[in-house]
């Protein structure tokens, strides 16, 4: 696999993610790899219902924020590990609700230029798109 396709292929899992988590797409979002790191900028669009509460109670609104992003979090490391085959070591993620601005930094086990030559897609036995639950 070339580089530009794992990107690619990252943004599929990032944006497929996100839709199972928040019930809706990215607006736009860029992968940048750095020897086992792999970090991803995306704009997102706030959670209504998450704008709503938040004009009356910050606290809860942080609160539901920090869960849905650990359930991101584990999410998008099963997909990586399902959907590509890598190894994550960690995947470390913040949000600006303000900016809706989300970055995340994942950790693989090695490099990823050792990685691509072997790398393929694994097709799911269900569908087309992986399993996230």
């Amino acid at each position: 696999m070339q580089m530009g396709e794992f990107k690619q292929e990252i943004i599929k899992v990032n944006n497929r993610v996100n839709m199972e988590v928040f019930n809706q797409g990215l607006r736009s979002q860029k992968v940048e790899i750095f020897q086992d790191k792999i970090l991803i900028i995306a704009n997102n669009n706030r959670v209504k219902v998450l704008s709503m509460v938040d004009k009356k109670d910050t606290t809860t609104t942080k609160l539901m924020d920090i869960a849905l992003i650990i359930e991101f979090k584990d999410r998008f490391v099963r997909a990586m590990e399902d959907h590509l085959g890598v190894k994550v070591l960690s995947h470390l993620k913040d949000y600006d609700p303000h900016l809706e601005i989300s970055i995340s930094v994942t950790i693989l086990d090695r490099p990823v230029e050792e990685i691509l030559p072997a790398l393929k897609v694994k097709e799911d036995r269900q569908s087309v798109d992986f399993p996230l639950k």
